[in-house]
């Protein structure tokens, strides 16, 4: 099975995938400078030949499908310019959405009032209504029993919107 990579922000001597969303990664943040959007993650599947690449990205007001459908244009332009992908590949540019994992503090500030569910490196899981999440690592959950837990951004392994269906 092809490895699925995703792109780390500060990491430069990646191999294989990983290195490949890493280029990715640097031409996304071109095209998106000066703009009120951020890269959530991107992510590398695939074999030589039918590459899927995948980035989403999002913005403190959300993202529209406008400015995606642009970025995605450029982007697949400079990918091919700078011919960093060898063969055929399919480029998808999307926001995360509902149902995807929130991954950066950035997120969690957006969502505030939204149910989700929590789950720790130990395997314990929290759910409630997310009050508050300020700075970089507090982020205050309501629980069911009307209690507020405070927690570290670091300390989530990972974390998803309830969906109320």
């Amino acid at each position: 099975m092809p490895e699925t990579s995703t792109y780390k922000h500060d990491n430069d001597t990646l191999t294989g995938d990983r290195a490949l969303a890493a280029s990715v990664g640097r031409l996304v943040q071109d095209v998106i400078a000066g703009q009120e959007i951020y890269v959530v993650d991107i992510v590398v599947r695939g074999r030589k030949g039918s590459r899927v690449v995948e980035v989403y990205l999002d913005g403190d007001q959300g993202v529209g499908v406008a400015d995606l459908a642009t970025i995605s244009r450029e982007l697949g332009f400079l990918m091919d310019a700078e011919d960093i992908i060898k063969g055929g590949y399919s480029l998808n540019v999307s926001s995360p959405g509902e149902e995807r994992c929130l991954l950066l503090p950035r997120q969690f500030r957006r969502h505030v009032g939204k149910d989700v569910e929590i789950t720790f490196a130990d395997g314990t899981v929290i759910s409630g209504r997310l009050e508050s999440a300020d700075g970089e690592s507090d982020i205050i959950v309501r629980t069911g029993n009307a209690s507020n837990v405070t927690l570290a951004h670091g300390d989530i392994s990972k974390a998803r919107i309830k969906l109320p269906w």
